[in-house]
C-alpha cells in the first residue's frame, strides 16, 4: 500500500494524477467539519438504491501504458537501494478511466495504439476481463506498447515517473482502422486529451451525431485547444481551465468556458475539490474533497473522477452538483485502492455501486 501523496513533489508533470480528497500527514485522514459531513450525507443518500445496469455506450480513447510501480523509503541519486515493493498495472490516463467506467456498469469500447508485444497481449486480455470491447485497439507491427516506471519515496514523499513512447507507434497508418469505427453504436465519447490524431476526427464525427464528448486536457497545444473548443464537457486541472479562459479564478474560468448551450466545464483542484459550471449558470458549483477518504494511493484519482462523471451522466443525475459529488466519491474510492482502478469494495463503501446481494 502506497503512502498518501498530498505533499508529494511530482517529478513528471505528464502523469498529472489528481487526488480528489483531503489528505492529512498521518494516514491521509482528516477531521472534517460538521457542515462537510452533512453536505456529503445528503448526496450519498441520493446514491442509495443505484442499480448496476448496462446503459450508456462509450467509446473511450487515449493512452495505454504498462505501469511498473516501485516503492522505497528514499529515491537515491547515483546510488543503489533495496525497494520495498514492486507492482505492475495496465494503466494510462484514458485506460484507467475506461476500466473504471466498465466497473461501474457502462458499455465501454477502447481505442488506443498498442505494440505487437507481450505487453499488448497482457493489456488486451486485461481489458477483456474488465468487460471492455477491444476491437478498436490498433496493434502496430514491430512497435512496443507505451510503458512507465514510477518510483515512490515513502519517507521523502516524492515521486518520479519515467515514461517510454516508441516512435514507431505514431508512424503507422491508422486511417484504415479509423474508417471502421461506427459511431452509430455509441452514445458518448471520452478522450484523455492524448493521441489527438485519433481523438479529433472521432470527436468531430461524434458531435455531428449529437453525442456527448467528454475531454480531459492536461497539456495545452494547438490540437488540445481545438479539442477543448469542441468538447461538450471539459474536465481538466484548474491550471488548464484558467489558462484556456485567461482567468485567474478557477470557478470564474469554468463559467467563462461554459459559453454555449449544452456545455459543462469542471476545473479540478485536488485536495481543494473542484469547481464547475454549465451554460447559463451565474455562479460556479464548488464540491469539496470527500471528508471521509483515507488515502493510501492517489494513482489514477483524476481518471476515476472522469469515469464517475461519465457514469453520473449515464445515470441521469439531475444537477451538476450531483454529478460532481458522485465523481468525487468514485475518486475517493480509488484513493483507498492500491493501483489505478477503484476496487468493487471501495466503490460500494462510497455508495457508487449497490451493496452485494
Amino acid at each position: 500500500v502506497h503512502p498518501p501523496f498530498a505533499k508529494m513533489q511530482r517529478c513528471c508533470a505528464s502523469t498529472s494524477r489528481h487526488a480528489y480528497l483531503a489528505l492529512g500527514r498521518s494516514g491521509g485522514s482528516v477531521v472534517p467539519a460538521r457542515r462537510a459531513h452533512q453536505q456529503w450525507d445528503v448526496h450519498l443518500a441520493g446514491f442509495a438504491g443505484l442499480r448496476q445496469v448496462r446503459g450508456m455506450r462509450v467509446l473511450a480513447m487515449g493512452n495505454t501504458i504498462i505501469d511498473t510501480v516501485l516503492t522505497m523509503p528514499r529515491i537515491p541519486t547515483d546510488d543503489k537501494v533495496w525497494i520495498d515493493s514492486i507492482e505492475s498495472f495496465v494503466g494510462g490516463q484514458g485506460a484507467n478511466a475506461a476500466q473504471c467506467m466498465a466497473r461501474l456498469g457502462l458499455e465501454v469500447s477502447w481505442l488506443s495504439r498498442l505494440g505487437d508485444d507481450d505487453w499488448s497481449i497482457r493489456a488486451c486480455g486485461h481489458f477483456k476481463e474488465m468487460g471492455i470491447n477491444t476491437e478498436h485497439c490498433i496493434l502496430v507491427p514491430r512497435a512496443q506498447t507505451m510503458s512507465a516506471c514510477v518510483t515512490i519515496g515513502t519517507e521523502c514523499m516524492s515521486r518520479c515517473c519515467f515514461m517510454h513512447k516508441d516512435p514507431t507507434l505514431f508512424e503507422y497508418d491508422i486511417k484504415p482502422h479509423m474508417d471502421r469505427i461506427d459511431l452509430g453504436k455509441f452514445d458518448a465519447v471520452y478522450t484523455d486529451g492524448h493521441q489527438t490524431d485519433l481523438a479529433l476526427p472521432v470527436v468531430k464525427a461524434a458531435l455531428a451525431r449529437g453525442l456527448h464528448v467528454v475531454a480531459d486536457i492536461e497539456v495545452l497545444d494547438d490540437d488540445t485547444r481545438q479539442l477543448a473548443e469542441l468538447a461538450t464537457e471539459i474536465i481538466a486541472p484548474a491550471k488548464t481551465v484558467k489558462e484556456l479562459a485567461d482567468v485567474a479564478d478557477p470557478g470564474t474560468a469554468a463559467l467563462a468556458l461554459a459559453d454555449r448551450p449544452g456545455r459543462t466545464v469542471i476545473a479540478t483542484l485536488g485536495e481543494l475539490g473542484s469547481y464547475g459550471a454549465t451554460h447559463g449558470d451565474r455562479v460556479p458549483v464548488h464540491v469539496p474533497a470527500h471528508p471521509e477518504c483515507k488515502a493510501t494511493d492517489t494513482l489514477g484519482a483524476g481518471d476515476a473522477f472522469h469515469a464517475g462523471f461519465m457514469v453520473a451522466i449515464a445515470r441521469k443525475m439531475p444537477t451538476l452538483k450531483d454529478r460532481m459529488h458522485f465523481a468525487t466519491s468514485v475518486a475517493a474510492a480509488l484513493c483507498e485502492t492500491p493501483g489505478p482502478v477503484a476496487s468493487v469494495e471501495a466503490l460500494r463503501r462510497y455508495g457508487c455501486l449497490p451493496p452485494a446481494s
